[in-house]
């Protein structure tokens, strides 16, 4: 991968709650993601197999639960049986919503973060103070975020016991003034730098 791609993507309060209060769907989204990150895609089938559990059940979940998270990619006949093979509906997403006083709540599979960031953080916070510096200095440059914060983005990061220091953290700004056009906030970062790519294998740094 030439770069640490995430898209902020809005998501329904309803859709993050019955994510966030639900261990097996969350298992389903790690897994599935982990896999598309991989450059693989499974059939629903192997994606059953591989979590132990019954196809019934994973079909149910991904059906009534999950359907927006996940697209089928192709399809096979093996001996008369239709075989899907699906993958995340967009393996670059941080799926993010807004409580009760400007509280941020996220859903991110690849870093198994789901929960509001002032409990949960984000895959930045484990990066060093001068890697996410590199970062959030090159979306300045691209034009993504802004130099500066106004005082109500300062407050609303302060709220979420943010500093506003992490990509993540302006990328959520960002997101949040897209939301009523519909806009989603697509953060493109240098991954020789990513830490967070290099600690989950998903990239090679010399």
């Amino acid at each position: 991968m030439s770069g640490c791609k995430i898209e902020l993507i809005y998501m329904d309060p309803d859709t993050y709650t019955a994510i966030s209060t639900h261990e097996l769907r969350q298992t389903i989204l790690n897994k599935m993601y982990m896999e598309s990150y991989n450059g693989h895609c499974m059939t629903k089938q192997e994606l059953a197999d591989s979590l132990g559990i019954k196809y019934q059940q994973l079909v149910y979940q991904l059906t009534n639960h999950l359907k927006d998270f996940w697209t089928v990619i192709r399809e096979e006949k093996v001996r008369g049986t239709r075989m899907e093979y699906i993958a995340p509906a967009n393996p670059n997403a941080v799926h993010l919503c807004i409580g009760k006083d400007r509280r941020i709540y996220i859903i991110d599979p690849i870093a198994e973060l789901y929960g509001p960031i002032d409990m949960v953080g984000t895959r930045c916070d484990k990066c060093s103070v001068e890697e996410a510096e590199y970062c959030v200095q090159s979306l300045i440059e691209k034009g993504i975020i802004p130099k500066e914060l106004t005082t109500s983005e300062r407050e609303t990061l302060s709220m979420n016991k943010r500093s506003g220091l992490r990509p993540l953290d302006r990328g959520f700004i960002e997101a949040l003034k897209g939301i009523a056009a519909g806009d989603n906030c697509v953060l493109t970062i240098p991954c020789e730098r990513c830490t967070f790519m290099q600690r989950k294998n998903l990239i090679t740094i010399e």
